[in-house]
Order: structure tokens, then C-alpha cells, then sequence
């Protein structure tokens, strides 16, 4: 007789996908008996993992390249609108995967840059992390990473409207990121189902900042932007968009999450506001009665038509949203504590899943570092190998990459013994310690325009690149008195062939000095000697 297969437990289920990264059913579990204190600690396990779970290097092997960006390989498009397309495309910097977003040309593109600059400094996990942008052959564009999942608007049409523990979940993860985005000064502008999407690992991710500038809707006699379901009526009436609105919208994602429906049937941007003057508003509690009627009220609250009724800040809104969660006070709704076992043995795997997951931080990787010559060519950048024989005309620029934190310092001596710092750079949007992943190039920062170019102007220009995983007070008090590069005249420099230049071929007396006061520790510290000679 065959033995009886013991039932799954879903607790088991769970942690077992959480360690393979697998994604987690948590509709299984919000459905079946288990105390909303479990499922709430399981969240946070699987929180803590995905933080310290390291992506692993796409490998990148006969790919199909659609078109090349500067060093990015477009492999596919995935979306497209008024604004341009969104392409899958491989940074072989990076080793990974990303979003690659390339706006059409137009007068709106400064200014999409300059939001795409700030967003690069947001680092918030429910924010999409935008990497850099940059302008190519012309073309304007940002990359960020590539999130693998599906939006809420796709999550709620396949599988139906969330559970309250699970909008709750959401609706903090949105209202934390929106303090974020609220507090560097920006505006998100288009919140909604369709810019939110949920990855794989279970990661609530905000993402296409700036959409709602990309969608023009008439109003009467009045332009305005976003879209018209998630819009109060301030904005449709003409006022710009603001935290006000990006609270309403928050308003108008968590209604739909919880039912399926919006607060009103009209998608009209002018039949909306009628039907917002005249009070015709679906009421949470109409639909999903059984919910809590203080997270009914509290999104009533978020999508009032007067701004001044709605939470004041994203920040309040998540506190309200906090006191509703279960795991406010480790109780279900029926009074059950989460037993005293159950918890003891959540916070115990989640230590020990923590402290696997952070044995590579605790015990760093090999440090790996490379800084690379490339030409300019219109097929994209060609890494240039020792002893070339370069053109006059050639373009170049100096790439340099480190897999962990490191001080970085680029040096430049001429032929006439003028010393330059090229590096740091109080130009530069990029600090010293140059984060990890990071590509650093020059010249021309962030905006990746620039070049140097060849030209028979001068008889030999040498160069060194130091990085460092600790600080060199030394070397800042030798470069302390060294000219500065300066980003108007950092575009042209004359060389002629370039080799890889060990000590001796070194003229400069400045540059000299520099390489003999370092200490050459491979493991902490690695240096590039490069000298342009001109050809004759």
C-alpha cells in the first residue's frame, strides 16, 4: 500500500521560495487560516532577502543587438509612447540587464534629463533606481534597472481585486516611496496601477516618473497632464501637478486595488470633473463591505475632493496605514495574538537567512577593477588596446569600473609639465567613493558628450588612474595645490598613439612623484599609467 503523501505546509512552501528567490503565493496564503502576524513576518523575511540577495551578471553570449546606445546594446523593444521607446538593453559595464528609455527628440528633453539626474539619487527600494543618462548621436536617454513582474493594473485583471492585508502592504510600500520622491523635491506626476509593478521576488517597484508630462489632455480650454482617472479635481481644473495629487492618485490605486473599480466611471478628463462637482463617487465600502471600515474612511480621506482633507504628507499616510496593519500590534482581527512560537521561529529563520545572504558583505568578493581607453566610433565605443596607432580626429574617452566602493583619482601631466586634476571633480555630479557598479567616465561626466580629440597640437600627454579602497589623505594633500579640470576646456586634448606606460616611460615630475609616495598594494590599491605620444 502506498504512503500517504503528507500535506504541504505553506509556512515550509514560503521559505522555501524565499530562499531560492522564487516568487511567494501570498494569495494562497492570505486565503488559507494562517494569522495575518505569520504572513506579515514572512513579508518581512522576504524583504530582508531581497536586500541582501546580489544579482548575478547576465551572461551575454550571441545576443541580438536591435541598435547600440553609447557602450548599451538594445536587444528588444518592450514599449513604446509620445515620449519614445523603453528598450531591454545589456550594459556590458554593468554585467546586467537594464531599462533603456530613449526620449523623441524634443524641447522637453533638457528637462527630462534634469529630473532623470535627480531621480539617480533617490535610493529607495519600492524606487526605481535610475543608473545615469546621457546624450548619444543626439538622442537623449536615461537607463535604469529592468524589473521582471507584472503591473498591478495586469496582477488585478488576472487574478482579481487584493485582499485588505495585501493592499495594506502595497499601500505603505507606495506611500514610503512617495516620501522619498516627496522630500528630494520632485513630484511622481502618474501614479496608477500601469507605473507600479510587482517583481517576481515580490517587490513593490514605482516606476516612469515624469508620465504624467507626457500625456496631454484637453479640458475645456486648458492643457493638462496625467491620467484623467487618477486626477483630483484641483488638477483638472488647471492647477499643476503636486504631493497633493500624488496622494490622491495613491487614493485612487489602493480603490482599485481593494475593488476592481475606480471612485468614478468616467475616463473623460471634462466628464470626470462633472462628475466629481456633482458628488457621484463610488464608495469603498458599497463594493468590498466586509473591509475595515477605518482603511474604508482613510482612502476616502486620500481621494477628497478638497486637498486640505486628504493626509498632509506621504509620510502621514503611511503612519495611518501602519496603525491598520495586523502586525501593528502582532494580533489577527478576532483578538488571536501570534502565538509566542510562531514568531520566535519567524525572527529565527530570518536571522539565519540574513546572515547567509550577508556573508558576502561580511566577507567581501575579490575586489575587481579596470579602467579602458575607448574610441569613439559611430557604431559605438571600441576599447583601445596598448600600442595602437591612433588618427587625427580620433575621439576618446576613459572608462573606469570597480565592483566595490573605491576613492578614485584621475591624473594628468602634458608635455609642457602642467599638472591637471581631471578627477575628482567639483564639476562632476560623481563623489569620491565612487559607488560600487558604478562606471566613471571621462571627460564630460553624466552627460557622456565629450570627448578627447586627437589632434597635432602637442608632443605627449600622460595620464594616471589610482583607485583605492580606503581614503589617501596623502594624496588629497599632494593634489590639494594641482590645477583642476574644468568642464568648458575638457573636451580637447591632442594625442597621437597610446601604450601602456610602466614607470621609467613616465616624464612628468608631478605625475612621478604621485606613484612614488603610493603604497602598491594590489589588494587595496590599483594603478593605470597610460602615455600619448604623438605620432610623427
Amino acid at each position: 500500500m502506498a504512503a500517504e503523501s503528507k500535506p504541504a505546509n505553506p509556512v515550509e512552501e514560503a521559505l522555501r521560495a524565499i530562499a531560492d528567490g522564487a516568487p511567494v503565493p501570498w494569495r494562497a496564503l492570505e486565503s488559507s487560516a494562517m494569522d495575518p502576524g505569520q504572513i506579515e513576518a514572512l513579508h518581512l523575511l522576504d524583504d530582508v532577502a531581497h536586500g541582501y540577495r546580489a544579482e548575478a551578471p547576465s551572461p551575454a553570449p550571441h545576443r541580438e543587438v536591435l541598435l547600440r546606445w553609447g557602450a548599451l546594446e538594445a536587444e528588444s523593444l518592450i514599449g513604446e509612447g509620445s515620449f519614445g521607446e523603453v528598450y531591454r538593453a545589456f550594459d556590458p559595464w554593468l554585467g546586467r540587464h537594464v531599462a533603456l528609455k530613449l526620449f523623441r527628440a524634443s524641447g522637453s528633453v533638457g528637462a527630462g534629463l534634469d529630473e532623470a539626474r535627480r531621480l539617480a539619487r533617490l535610493r529607495h527600494r519600492n524606487v526605481l533606481s535610475v543608473y545615469g543618462c546621457a546624450v548619444h548621436d543626439g538622442r537623449a536617454g536615461l537607463w535604469s534597472e529592468l524589473i521582471e513582474g507584472r503591473t498591478l493594473a495586469a496582477i488585478v485583471a488576472d487574478d482579481g481585486a487584493f485582499s485588505a492585508e495585501e493592499g495594506l502592504r502595497i499601500g505603505r510600500d507606495l506611500a514610503q516611496a512617495l516620501a522619498v520622491v516627496h522630500e528630494a523635491d520632485l513630484v511622481h506626476g502618474d501614479v496608477k496601477a500601469e507605473n507600479v509593478m510587482r517583481e517576481r521576488s515580490s517587490r513593490i517597484v514605482l516606476m516612469d516618473f515624469g508620465a504624467g508630462g507626457e500625456q496631454r489632455l484637453l479640458a475645456g480650454q486648458r492643457l493638462i497632464s496625467g491620467t484623467p482617472r487618477y486626477l483630483p479635481p484641483e488638477v483638472l481644473d488647471g492647477a499643476p501637478l503636486s504631493m497633493q495629487s500624488d496622494i490622491y492618485a495613491l487614493g485612487v490605486l489602493l480603490f482599485f486595488l481593494l475593488s476592481g473599480r475606480h471612485p468614478y466611471a468616467e475616463t473623460d478628463a471634462a466628464a470626470l470633473r462633472e462628475a466629481q462637482l456633482r458628488g457621484a463617487q463610488l464608495h469603498l465600502k458599497e463594493v468590498r463591505s466586509e473591509l475595515d471600515p477605518a482603511l474604508c474612511t482613510l482612502i476616502e480621506r486620500c481621494i477628497a475632493t478638497d486637498p486640505a482633507q486628504r493626509p498632509s504628507s506621504a509620510r502621514a499616510l503611511d503612519a495611518s496605514l501602519s496603525a491598520l496593519s495586523p502586525v501593528a500590534a502582532l494580533k489577527a482581527p478576532t483578538g488571536r495574538r501570534l502565538p509566542l512560537a510562531a514568531l520566535v521561529a519567524a525572527c529565527a529563520a530570518l536571522l539565519a537567512v540574513a546572515t547567509l545572504l550577508a556573508w558576502p558583505r561580511i566577507f567581501p568578493p575579490a575586489w575587481d577593477s579596470t579602467a579602458k581607453f575607448l574610441r569613439v566610433e559611430p557604431s559605438g565605443n571600441v576599447e583601445i588596446a596598448a600600442d595602437s596607432t591612433l588618427r587625427i580626429g580620433d575621439r576618446l574617452r576613459l572608462n573606469l569600473h570597480s565592483s566595490r566602493d573605491a576613492y578614485v583619482y584621475v591624473l594628468n601631466e602634458d608635455d609642457a609639465g602642467n599638472a591637471t586634476v581631471l578627477f575628482p571633480s567639483a564639476t562632476a555630479s560623481a563623489r569620491n567613493p565612487l559607488q560600487h557598479g558604478m562606471t566613471l567616465q571621462l571627460p564630460g561626466g553624466d552627460n557622456s558628450t565629450l570627448a578627447w580629440e586627437v589632434t597635432a597640437d602637442s608632443a605627449r600627454e600622460e595620464f594616471v588612474v589610482v583607485a583605492a579602497l580606503q581614503p589617501l589623505p596623502e594624496m588629497d594633500a599632494e593634489l590639494a595645490g594641482w590645477q583642476h579640470a574644468v568642464a568648458a576646456n575638457a573636451d580637447t586634448r591632442a594625442v597621437g598613439a597610446i601604450v601602456s606606460a610602466p614607470d621609467p616611460l613616465l616624464r612628468g615630475e608631478h605625475l612621478r612623484r604621485i606613484l612614488a609616495g603610493l603604497a602598491r598594494d594590489p589588494a587595496h590599491v590599483r594603478v593605470w599609467q597610460y602615455s600619448f605620444a604623438h605620432r610623427s
